[in-house]
């Protein structure tokens, strides 16, 4: 029962990256790299749907998918998910659609691994 609300959280968390990719995806076509950050984003979504499908989330399980969402979307890393932004130069008002999109979406994913890491630092005590 202790994990119960942390589970919620990581059902959050991957519903926030499947949100985050389908954006990216849209947008695409607007960004030379898209395609290494949607590798990135599925490749995160993976680690947390194992951790989901395992049921036990044990405090190492807590650490390494924290230290995953750290080393892939780390905000002081140039190439992080957070420096992301997409731009055509001969559609601003598509440029700035979906620039808003992004960063609704970022904004929810921060905050979702802030939380989890919270959960993490909470059951290291």
């Amino acid at each position: 029962m202790e994990n119960y609300f942390i589970e919620e959280d990581f059902i959050e968390l991957r519903d926030s990256v499947k949100n985050l990719i389908d954006v990216i995806e849209k947008y695409k076509n607007m960004r030379k790299n898209s395609d290494e950050y949607i590798k990135e984003l599925k490749e995160f979504l993976e680690e947390v749907n194992l951790v989901l499908e395992e049921k036990n989330l044990t405090k190492k399980e807590l650490i390494n998918l924290h230290s995953l969402g750290e080393s892939y979307f780390d905000s002081r890393i140039d190439n992080s998910i957070y420096s992301y932004y997409v731009y055509d130069k001969n559609n601003l008002e598509k440029t700035h659609q979906a620039n808003d999109e992004i960063e609704i979406v970022k904004k929810r994913f921060g905050k979702i691994l802030y939380k989890i890491t919270e959960k993490v630092m909470y059951h290291m005590i």
